[in-house]
C-alpha cells in the first residue's frame, strides 16, 4: 500500500553514492588581476581545511563569472556551484552534501541597492525526488532550455539559450537540490558500522520525510545566509509542485527554528493540501479538477470555446450543478441521471458511456488515457494539451506519462552539459534529475492527508508583510488550479489584505514555463510580488 501511495503522490517540477568525485574548478584566475571578467571566467576557491575532517565532508566549490545580455543592458553576475554540509546526529556530523548553485549580481543593482541587501530567492522543485533543474533551466536561471513554440519537447539535444526572463534581473538566486537529488547525496557515517545501520539503506534516507526535509532545507537556507553574509537581504522561497508544499512548511519552520522571516513565497503548480487533489470518498476533488479537464478538452477540439472559456464555464458548473449532481446520485437508479452524465461528457469531451461507467467521477489517469483514444493518442496528466502516440492501445492505464518521461533526458543532458561547460563542475557522480529511489522511499504521515495549510496560515499571521503568489497552468491535471483557489479562499487574512495571496493561471500545464510567453508572464508576476513585498 505504501509503495502504491508513493507512486500516486509523485508530482514531478519528479543510486546514492558513498563518495563523490572531486568537483574541480578550471584554471584559476589571478586574485590580484584588475582585468574585467570575461563572459565565462572560472575562479578556483579552495575548501576550508576545517571542513574535511577524516575524509568526511569535502567543501568543493567552483566560482565563475558571466554576463547575461538583456535588452535593458547586460547583467554581470557570479555563479557559485558548491556542496554545503548538512549536519545531523548527536555529534553534529556531516550527514549529507547538498549541491547548490548560486547567482549573485555583481556590484550594485540598478536601483542602487547594495549587493548585501539585494533580494535573495531560494529555489526548490518537487517530487519528492526532483532536483531544482526544472526551474533552474526552465524558467528562472540565466540559461533556459529551448522548447517548441507550443511548449512541447524539441528534438534532442535541446538547445540552451540565454534567458531574457531570468529572475536574476530582480533577485539573486540559490538553487537547492534536496538530499538524493541532483548531485546531493547522504554521507554514510562510521562506514555504516553504527548500531542498527543497514548497509543497503541509502544514507540520505533520514532526510526523506515531510518534517525532516523541511527542517533540512531550512537549515541550508540559514547556512547559506550565514556563509554569504546576507542576513539583511529580503528573503524569498520559490517551489514547484511538491516544492510549493515544501516552502510553505519551510516558511513556518524558519520562523520557529531559526528566527528567519521570509518576505514572499512563490509557488509554481503546487499542492498545498493533498486532500484537494486526490481521491477518497469526498466529492470536492472531482469538482476541483473539472475545469482543467474542460480546458484540456477544448484545447484538443473536444469541447466548445477556447481553453480559457471552457475552464470558466466549468468553474461555474463544478461547484454548482456538478457538485449537487454527484451528491444526489442514486447508484441503484443510475438511468435517472443520464442527463447529468451527458452534461459531464459535454464538459470533459469524454464519451458519455465512459462518464456513466465512472458515475461522473473520472480519475485523472483515466481522463488522460481516454480523451483521445479514438485518435490513437494519449494526453499527459502534466499538460492536457501535450499528446503522444498511444504506446499500448490495449492497456487500460498508461505505463508512463509521455511529457514527464520526455523531459528527463531533456533536462538531464542540458544540466550536465551546463554544469560542466559553464559552472566548472567536475564530477563523475550521475546527475539525478528525478530520483525514483527518493520518491519510493519517502515517509508520509501515517494518518490523514499531508497538508501545509496550517503552516501557510501561521507564516501569514506571524509575518504580516508576507506575500504569496500561487501560479498554475490551466491544463495541469495533476495539480489543478482550482485546488489552490479553494485553499487560498480559506486562508484567514485581515480585512483589506486579501491581495497578500494571489492565484494566477497561465496557458499550459504543470510546467507552463516551457512556453516562452507564459515564462515571461510568470517572471513579470514574480517581479511584481518581490517589488510589492519590499514596499
Amino acid at each position: 500500500m505504501r509503495r502504491a501511495m508513493n507512486r500516486r503522490l509523485r508530482l514531478l517540477p519528479l543510486l546514492a553514492a558513498l563518495a563523490l568525485s572531486p568537483l574541480h574548478a578550471a584554471t584559476a584566475q589571478d586574485a590580484g588581476s584588475q582585468t574585467a571578467p570575461a563572459q565565462n571566467t572560472p575562479v578556483q576557491t579552495a575548501p576550508k581545511p576545517a571542513e574535511r575532517p577524516g575524509g568526511g565532508f569535502d567543501a568543493q566549490r567552483s566560482e565563475t563569472r558571466h554576463q547575461l545580455p538583456l535588452p535593458s543592458g547586460a547583467l554581470a553576475y557570479t555563479a557559485v556551484a558548491e556542496f554545503l554540509p548538512l549536519r545531523d546526529g548527536p555529534h553534529d556530523e556531516a550527514a549529507a552534501r547538498v549541491f547548490t548553485v548560486s547567482y549573485t549580481l555583481d556590484g550594485a543593482a540598478a536601483d542602487g541597492t547594495s549587493r548585501g541587501r539585494r533580494p535573495i530567492a531560494f529555489v526548490f522543485n518537487g517530487g519528492p525526488g526532483a532536483s531544482s533543474a526544472y526551474l533552474h533551466l526552465g524558467a528562472l536561471g540565466p540559461k533556459v532550455v529551448g522548447f517548441n513554440e507550443d511548449g512541447s519537447l524539441t528534438r534532442p539535444p535541446a538547445p540552451l539559450l540565454d534567458n531574457p526572463d531570468s529572475w536574476l534581473a530582480f533577485t539573486d538566486l540559490v538553487f537547492v537540490d534536496p538530499v538524493g537529488t541532483g548531485y546531493s547525496r547522504g554521507i554514510r557515517r562510521d562506514g555504516g558500522k553504527e548500531e542498527g545501520a543497514r548497509r543497503e539503506e541509502d544514507p540520505g534516507k533520514r532526510f526523506w520525510s515531510v518534517d525532516a526535509d523541511s527542517r533540512a532545507m531550512a537549515e541550508i537556507v540559514r547556512l547559506w545566509l550565514t556563509r554569504n553574509g546576507r542576513w539583511e537581504s529580503p528573503k524569498f522561497l520559490v517551489g514547484e509542485s511538491y516544492g510549493g508544499f515544501r516552502i510553505a512548511k519551510m516558511a513556518n519552520r524558519l520562523i520557529g527554528d531559526t528566527g528567519i522571516a521570509v518576505n514572499g513565497l512563490i509557488m509554481v503548480s503546487p499542492v498545498v493540501d493533498f486532500a484537494t487533489i486526490r481521491g477518497g470518498t469526498g466529492l470536492l476533488v472531482p469538482a476541483l479538477r473539472l475545469p482543467s479537464y474542460a480546458a484540456s478538452a477544448a484545447a484538443n477540439g473536444l469541447a466548445p470555446g477556447t481553453p480559457e472559456q471552457a475552464a470558466a464555464a466549468a468553474e461555474r458548473y463544478a461547484l454548482g450543478g456538478y457538485l449537487t449532481g454527484l451528491a444526489g446520485l442514486d447508484y441503484r437508479r443510475a438511468g435517472a441521471a443520464q442527463g447529468f452524465f451527458a452534461e459531464v461528457a459535454r464538459t470533459t469531451g469524454l464519451p458519455e458511456e465512459l462518464v456513466t461507467r465512472f458515475r461522473g467521477e473520472i480519475p485523472t489517469d483515466v481522463f488522460a488515457r481516454e480523451l483521445l483514444r479514438g485518435k490513437g493518442r494519449v494526453a499527459s496528466v502534466y499538460d492536457g494539451t501535450f499528446t503522444a502516440a498511444d504506446p499500448d492501445p490495449s492497456a487500460a492505464r498508461l505505463p508512463f506519462d509521455p511529457f514527464l518521461k520526455g523531459t528527463v533526458p531533456t533536462y538531464t543532458t542540458a544540466f550536465a552539459a551546463y554544469a560542466h561547460e559553464w559552472l566548472g563542475v567536475r564530477t563523475e557522480v550521475p546527475f539525478d534529475l528525478l530520483s525514483d529511489r527518493v520518491n519510493r522511499g519517502w515517509e508520509w504521515p501515517r494518518s490523514g492527508q499531508p497538508s501545509a495549510v496550517d503552516d501557510l496560515q501561521s507564516a501569514l499571521t506571524l509575518q504580516p508583510a508576507l506575500r504569496v503568489l500561487i501560479a498554475h497552468g490551466r491544463t495541469d491535471l495533476i495539480t489543478p488550479y482550482m485546488a489552490s483557489r479553494w485553499v487560498a479562499s480559506r486562508l484567514e487574512l485581515p480585512e483589506g489584505q486579501a491581495d497578500r495571496v494571489a492565484v494566477t493561471v497561465y496557458e499550459g500545464g504543470h510546467m507552463m514555463y516551457t512556453r516562452a510567453p507564459e515564462r515571461a508572464k510568470l517572471a513579470a508576476d514574480a517581479r511584481a510580488l518581490v517589488e510589492a513585498a519590499l514596499r
